[in-house]
């Protein structure tokens, strides 16, 4: 175990040591393509129905000048994991899940031989879906819950992030992205106002993400 530990060591300052003696790969009309996974926490009420979730994203972009990388972005997120209190919790099922198709910006702030920090934003269109399962009659609470059918929303609105970011350079081409931001989305999850129930109806999804990707340029 200890020379594996060792054998990684070695390999990892070797790759550190070849970048540090040269400089980031982007150069203006060079184009990258990246995978990412992000933990994002709900905010606001929305953070009411949904605990945090992973969301996945595929983008493909280009280095259109010294400053900015300009890129596409196809993103998906699903919440499906219920944070009620009280009475609901672990009675009523929840959903929420949207695609994504957006423009994002990255605008450099510093570079380094290693690192690279910038600012980001990005828009698009959003197709999103909301859930409040079905809830089943109850005479056994006062007053008395009776069956109420499942509710389903869907819609297909705007939304935008805007965050910090940090680039590490990890070979000429490859590189590893860090991104924190803030997140959202036009939309509406009803309200359901029964007593023993009485779930807050939620306007506009926000979320706070932190995303890792790995972005490879050719």
């Amino acid at each position: 175990m200890k020379y594996k530990i060792l054998i990684f060591s070695l390999t990892l300052l070797t790759l550190l040591n070849h970048s540090t003696h040269s400089t980031f790969a982007q150069e203006p009309s060079q184009f990258a393509i990246s995978i990412n996974g992000t933990y994002s926490q709900p905010l606001g009420g929305l953070s009411n129905w949904f605990k945090a979730s992973p969301n996945y994203a595929i983008s493909f972009g280009q280095q259109t000048n010294e400053k900015w990388f300009i890129e596409g972005v196809l993103e998906f997120s699903r919440y499906d994991r219920e944070n009620l209190s009280g009475y609901p919790r672990g009675k009523l099922d929840l959903l929420l899940e949207h695609y994504s198709l957006m423009v994002s910006g990255k605008y450099e702030l510093l570079r380094t031989k290693l690192l690279k920090s910038y600012f980001h934003v990005a828009g698009g269109i959003f197709q999103w879906k909301g859930v409040r399962g079905e809830i089943q009659a109850d005479a056994s609470v006062i007053p008395n819950v009776p069956y109420i059918a499942e509710k389903k929303l869907q819609d297909t609105n705007w939304g935008f992030r805007s965050g910090l970011g940090l680039e590490v350079r990890l070979l000429p081409n490859l590189s590893m992205d860090f991104l924190a931001y803030y997140r959202f989305i036009v939309g509406d999850l009803w309200h359901t106002l029964q007593p023993n129930i009485e779930l807050e109806g939620v306007s506009g999804f926000q979320t706070l993400n932190l995303a890792l990707a790995v972005r490879y340029y050719f």
